[in-house]
């Protein structure tokens, strides 16, 4: 082969090289893509809010639950007693109020009473008067109008006085009685506590392993049941620094497993993060920062991660947290979004 023939195809290979290699950064840019990536989702820790034996268990590990399934129960017995014992003060002080407005009731027939019993002493007073001036009627008949009249007047006053403290002991009427409120309030309570013996689910889910122990006590704000969030799933994909000028959310997402060879799962891009942790500079147990004693001569570039919402999931293929997955997206979609989220 003579020389210039050489050159030649030494040229046309460095240029079918230089094109090859210009494509497949043209197409990596379009696609970014990275097999360091997981299936997430959101975890819920069940824990009750009241204390208690658990005496019933109505789910198993690993199995699937719907939103509102139960998934275990606490003695309820304590709470039904104190629902009963708060019912109970309830109808005592229904009486009671009721026993108050039969006070205000019977005080304000006294006052009207003592009213008429006042009418009638006046008058007798005002037709004794124009008598005793011209000396028809002696004076203890006049001395009798006077007390007569001072006494009606007294109990006037005395009436008024019985109807002010009834009303004052009644307070208000009907429900707004601050006694009947403060009862019925305590009814609710017994019952809403009641109400969390039986503890459900709050999302649709899948119970981890271990499930809670029939007999074991429970306590509130302690975690008894741990569910999957199967409607939170998604995956979490860490992208080169390098990659993150050509992603942004709204792109969509081509997702595989190596759990299912050949299925493809597709996504769209929910947002990228804005940071990740940096060891070198922490301070340290002194108060000084804590700097690795070695550099890496290779400067690799960090990795940020890059949540991606997956869409119209298969039930064939069931996904599980934390599963390894390959990504790759299509930078050269239109955004939905023309802002970076987090």
């Amino acid at each position: 082969m003579s020389r210039p023939r050489r050159i030649a195809i030494i040229a046309s290979s460095l240029t079918v090289a230089s094109i090859l290699a210009a494509l497949f950064f043209w197409h990596a840019r379009r696609h970014p893509g990275t097999d360091d990536a997981y299936i997430d989702a959101d975890v819920v820790l069940v824990a009750p809010q009241i204390e208690g034996p658990i005496v019933n268990i109505a789910v198993e590990a690993h199995q699937s639950v719907a939103a509102g399934d139960l998934l275990f129960e606490i003695d309820p017995r304590p709470f039904r007693i104190a629902v009963a014992k708060a019912r109970a003060e309830v109808d005592q002080t229904g009486q009671d109020v009721s026993a108050l407005a039969d006070a205000v009731v019977s005080a304000e027939a006294q006052l009207q009473e003592a009213q008429a019993q006042l009418r009638l002493a006046r008058a007798q007073y005002q037709r004794i008067q124009p008598l005793v001036k011209v000396g028809a009627v002696p004076y203890q008949d006049k001395d009798k109008a006077d007390a007569g009249l001072a006494k009606a007047e007294s109990s006037v006053v005395d009436a008024e006085a019985r109807l002010a403290q009834a009303m004052h002991n009644l307070g208000e009427t009907g429900e707004n009685n601050p006694e009947l409120r403060s009862t019925v309030a305590e009814l609710e309570n017994a019952e809403l506590e009641l109400s969390y013996a039986q503890v459900a689910s709050p999302v649709n889910g899948l119970v981890t392993d271990p499930t809670p122990v029939l007999g074991s006590y429970a306590s509130p704000g302690e975690a008894v049941v741990t569910l999957v969030n199967t409607d939170t799933w998604r995956v979490v994909a860490y992208f080169r620094e390098t990659q993150l000028r050509d992603i942004h959310p709204g792109q969509p997402a081509r997702i595989q497993l190596p759990a299912y060879p050949g299925v493809r799962f597709d996504g769209i891009v929910q947002g990228v993060g804005w940071g990740v942790e940096q060891q070198d500079g922490e301070t340290g147990a002194d108060g000084l920062p804590n700097v690795s004693p070695t550099v890496d001569w290779v400067r690799m570039a960090q990795r940020f991660p890059v949540r991606i919402t997956l869409l119209d999931r298969d039930p064939a293929h069931p996904l599980r947290k934390g599963m390894r997955a390959t990504v790759r997206i299509d930078a050269a979609a239109n955004r939905a979004d023309s802002g970076d989220a987090p």
